[in-house]
């Protein structure tokens, strides 16, 4: 009981958890915007107030006062040291006299090479077409004009002009977040709604499994007292047999969702103990199947669980079979071992997969086949490689002559 409490209670704040993303993180969104902003505006003031200190300035001038040295004077240690972008400083005629932050050397205009005469000239006529210029008077109300100051983009000009870039970058950010968050949370509820079927499942044949156990027993007693047929025995051989099969499917079930120890198996052996269940009940089938195995890799052992493995090699032979119903055929398994991986390779001549479904087989709920879930190359591939680190694919396949999957898994 408190476990179901104790599950509601994750489900309802995983269920929240996007709500407080979406709220807190337009807040946040909304806070730093409002932030970059003010920012912005205090950069844009401090920028222009350097033009009516200028005028301020050059109202007061007394009248015998030389403009231009005044202007040069002024734009090299007021306004000079703070900037970091070009500009130009030009004569009533645009004549450039004087520049900063521009790769050109600090000459008179005239001694400049052609070259860099012509590029001067191309910036000041480039700002001006911008607008980026400011005329220089000698007070507000006269026409004439002193000099010309020509200016870059300053460092908030371009901030302001990538706003919103910077806008639409992070809105698309912040959402696509959100929905990759939703979609991880929905496929972590599916999981462990998935996880939680497999374990119950588990337990709900572990009761009646372990019955059945105790009821053949107590019928082989029966039989062993009164007469003891041999063809009897065999049977109940079987029984025994197959119930003890399906405690260990209930085992595997109950693995699934779980931590799982990784042991030096010998994977050999494993391989031929599958191969060997599945050659006993070949002639259950109407059609003629040979299931062969051929192993490069006796004696070596490598860190895996062994029931997970056979699980997976159990469903891959499954798979191989069904792909055989209406032929005779073989299904060729091969183990090799190269570059500290070891190589299982399981063939068969079935019906084939298109090659637009090399992948997607491995999807929960896809299936080439009439009946079935399609959970079979889903757990494979979730075993192989969530618990085992390997990796497993579609080798090969044409159809109407066969496919090869092959599973990949580290040594180490």
């Amino acid at each position: 009981m408190k476990s179901g409490i104790k599950s509601k209670k994750t489900i309802f704040r995983k269920n929240l958890f996007p709500k407080i993303y979406f709220a807190a993180g337009s807040f946040i969104l909304l806070i730093a915007l409002i932030l970059y902003t003010n920012f912005l505006l205090r950069a844009l003031r401090e920028d222009v107030k350097v033009v009516p200190d200028l005028y301020s300035k050059f109202i007061s001038l007394p009248a015998d006062v030389n403009l231009e040295t005044f202007l040069f004077q002024y734009f090299m240690t007021q306004i000079v040291p703070r900037i970091d972008y070009p500009i130009i400083l030009a004569d009533s005629l645009k004549k450039p006299y004087s520049w900063e932050n521009i790769d050109i050397p600090k000459k008179d205009f005239d001694e400049l090479a052609t070259g860099d005469r012509k590029y001067l000239m191309k910036k000041v006529t480039k700002y001006e077409s911008q607008g980026a210029v400011i005329p220089l008077k000698s007070d507000l109300e006269s026409d004439k004009i002193l000099s010309f100051v020509y200016y870059g983009e300053t460092r908030s000009m371009f901030l302001l002009r990538i706003m919103p870039y910077l806008e639409m970058v992070l809105v698309v950010l912040f959402v696509m977040l959100g929905i990759y968050i939703v979609f991880s949370l929905r496929k972590y509820e599916e999981n462990k709604i998935w996880v939680g079927l497999a374990k119950e499942t588990a337990h709900q044949f572990g009761s009646p499994l372990s019955s059945l156990l105790g009821w053949r027993d107590l019928l082989e007693m029966k039989i062993d007292q009164k007469c003891r047929d041999e063809e009897m025995m065999k049977v109940l051989d079987y029984m025994k047999s197959d119930m003890e099969r399906l405690n260990k499917i209930a085992s595997r079930f109950g693995k699934v969702g779980s931590t799982i120890k990784l042991l030096p198996t010998n994977l050999h052996s494993i391989i031929q103990e599958v191969v060997d269940h599945f050659q006993k009940r070949l002639p259950t089938f109407s059609n003629k199947i040979d299931i062969s195995f051929v192993s490069k890799i006796e004696g070596k052992k490598i860190k895996l669980d062994p029931d997970l493995i056979k699980w997976t090699l159990e469903n891959l032979i499954k798979n191989s079979m069904d792909a055989m119903q209406s032929n005779d055929g073989k299904i060729e398994i091969s183990a090799f071992s190269y570059k500290n991986r070891v190589y299982i390779q399981i063939r068969d001549q079935g019906k084939g997969i298109p090659k637009s479904m090399y992948k997607k087989v491995f999807l929960p709920g896809v299936t080439t086949k009439k009946r079935g879930w399609g959970l079979g190359l889903s757990l494979a591939r979730r075993i192989i490689r969530e618990y085992h680190r390997g990796t497993i694919h579609v080798l090969d396949s044409e159809i109407n002559r066969g496919t090869t999957i092959e599973i990949i898994i580290p040594e180490v």
